[in-house]
């Protein structure tokens, strides 16, 4: 049974999981893989920890996210290693485990292993549409694809409306 306090944290894990890979909350949930990434998540830290980690989350989504991720995830000696594993799990569809020194400190999890979430983790990475590519061996081009112009890149301006 989902609670209302599960509903906030797992929202508050879209904010951050946003402002740290650069995609909205709404294109996160469209791959299919946010539930399953919120519940490894879960597994991967201590308690007192997410609540650290998600803690920031009422300040993101406003128009300093860079700044915020600068400054008080990437340098934290508990939040940065977090902030690293989950733009990596995000982007690769793979759980990087903390580093050793990260899980001495904080403590240790039998979940924090390398792990592929899930096949469709693969293929929903993120890394794929940032490249503007696919990923190999799950999600096929198509016939002919080679004779078509690659896809803009995620951001650039159509140059023909410049």
């Amino acid at each position: 049974m989902t609670t209302h306090d599960d509903t906030i944290a797992h929202d508050a894990f879209l904010t951050v999981s946003a402002a740290l890979t650069g995609y909205n909350a709404a294109e996160l949930q469209a791959t299919g893989c946010a539930a399953e990434y919120w519940h490894h998540v879960q597994q991967v830290l201590p308690e007192d920890i997410l609540k650290k980690f998600l803690s920031l989350a009422p300040r993101l989504g406003k128009k300093d996210d860079d700044k915020i991720i600068r400054e008080s995830y990437l340098p934290d000696r508990c939040l940065g290693p977090v902030a690293r594993s989950l733009i990596q799990l995000w982007y690769t569809g793979q759980w990087v485990p903390l580093p050793q020194e990260w899980r001495e400190n904080y403590g240790a999890s039998r979940f924090d292993v390398v792990k592929i979430i899930s096949t469709r983790a693969y293929k929903e990475g993120l890394v794929w549409d940032a490249i503007g590519a696919h990923p190999q061996g799950a999600k096929q081009q198509g016939f002919g694809a080679w004779s078509l112009e690659p896809p803009k890149q995620r951001g650039q301006a159509d140059e023909r409306n410049s």
